[in-house]
This record gives structure tokens, C-alpha cells and sequence, in this order.
């Protein structure tokens, strides 16, 4: 708990020291730009705790998603700032129905959802005359999850999110970048409303292009 709060303390001073730096500098010099982006995401193992209290660990197994977003922000200097919305979904591959049983393949689809609003911030390493730029980035907003035909209660919830983050731009042309980068990204505990708990994760792939409006 200690670690966590002191990780989404870090995550806050980076996002309002980019925010800073993009308020104070000259208008004439921030740039807006829109983006978009798809990949491949891979679901980490969750905890799930039954309504009576039960733990059994490590289920569900879930199988690859397809994350995608758009987002829309204003770079200025080495920073930039945007307003991200994602999706992704995964399937049940696998699932524990009690705490020393088997995994079992599930008879029907069984699924769940993450719609994530962030607040993005980027810090671009620049390299001198390279049309190639490392960045890293931080991120914190909500996640809407919905889980679909699942052991679990099916009804959606909004929780606390953050991701971390690094990958590169290459300028293909003057206005148009694209991105390689990966995220992990952690959103807050599932909750049924009887009281079961089910913890997620995510680390996606994601390629992308960004388009600068100079």
C-alpha cells in the first residue's frame, strides 16, 4: 500500500509538472495534435474473492485483447499533455471455481471490459538531429469495467486508474509522427455489489501515429 501511494505520488508531480511547462510557455510555440493508437494488450492474472469472502487465486486466466484509444493534447518543448480515452475487452480463457479446484474452459463467452479516460503526461527525450524520440509517460484517470457473462455480478463499475509507460516517436513527415510503446496500466479493484472483489492489470503493445497541427 505504501509503495502504491508513493508510486501515484510520483505519477501526480510528473503530470502537473508537464501541465505547468505547457501553461507557461508562449502560445505561439505550443503545438495541439491529435493521435490515435492500436495494439495488443495482455491481461494479468486476477484475484477474485467470492461474495462469502472466499480468496481463489489466480482466476480468472484471460485470453489477449485488442486495446485501441484516440486522444487529443498540446505538446510544447519536451512535454506533452493530453486527454486519452481506450478500450479494451478480454475473454475468459480460463476459470477457478473454487480456491483448490481445476482451471475449466468456460462453457459460453465470458468477458470484461475497460473503458479508461486519463490524463496523460509525456516527457519526449530529444536527440540531437534524430528523427527517431524516446519518451516516458505517466498517466491517471478512471476506468469504466464491465464484465459480461462471468462468474462474476454482471454490472458495470467505475474505479480509480493509472499506467506507466515508455516507447519512441519517429517523424515520418513534418506533421506526422508515429509511436512504438508500451503501457502498463492498473485499474482500481472490481467490487460486486454482494461483496466479491476481482483485481486486474493490464500491459499493452500499442503502434500509433500523432498528427501535429503546425
Amino acid at each position: 500500500m505504501f509503495f502504491t501511494k508513493k508510486l501515484i505520488g510520483k505519477m501526480k508531480k510528473l503530470l502537473m509538472t508537464a501541465l505547468i511547462a505547457g501553461i507557461s510557455a508562449a502560445p505561439a510555440l505550443a503545438t495541439p495534435y491529435v493521435s490515435g493508437s492500436l495494439g495488443l494488450g495482455f491481461s494479468g492474472n486476477s484475484d477474485y474473492t467470492t461474495a462469502g469472502g472466499t480468496e481463489i487465486k489466480d482466476s480468472p486466466e484471460w485470453k489477449f485483447g485488442v486495446p485501441f484509444g484516440a486522444a487529443v493534447g498540446i505538446k510544447q518543448a519536451d512535454f506533452r499533455i493530453e486527454a486519452a480515452l481506450g478500450y479494451q475487452s478480454h475473454d475468459v480463457d480460463k476459470w477457478r471455481t473454487s480456491a483448490v479446484g481445476p482451471y475449466e474452459t468456460p462453457a459460453s463467452t465470458q468477458s470484461m471490459s475497460a473503458l479508461t479516460y486519463m490524463v496523460n503526461g509525456y516527457y519526449d527525450i530529444n536527440l540531437n538531429k534524430s528523427s527517431v524520440s524516446p519518451y516516458v509517460m505517466a498517466g491517471l484517470g478512471g476506468a469504466t469495467l464491465n464484465p459480461a457473462g462471468t462468474e462474476m455480478e454482471d454490472r458495470s463499475t467505475t474505479v480509480f486508474a493509472w499506467q506507466l509507460g515508455a516507447g519512441v516517436g519517429i517523424q515520418a513527415a513534418k506533421n506526422l509522427t508515429l509511436d512504438l510503446g508500451i503501457r502498463y496500466l492498473k485499474p482500481g479493484e472490481y467490487k460486486e455489489s454482494n461483496g466479491g472483489t476481482c483485481t486486474l492489470s493490464y500491459t499493452n503493445i500499442l503502434a500509433g501515429i500523432r498528427y501535429e497541427f503546425h
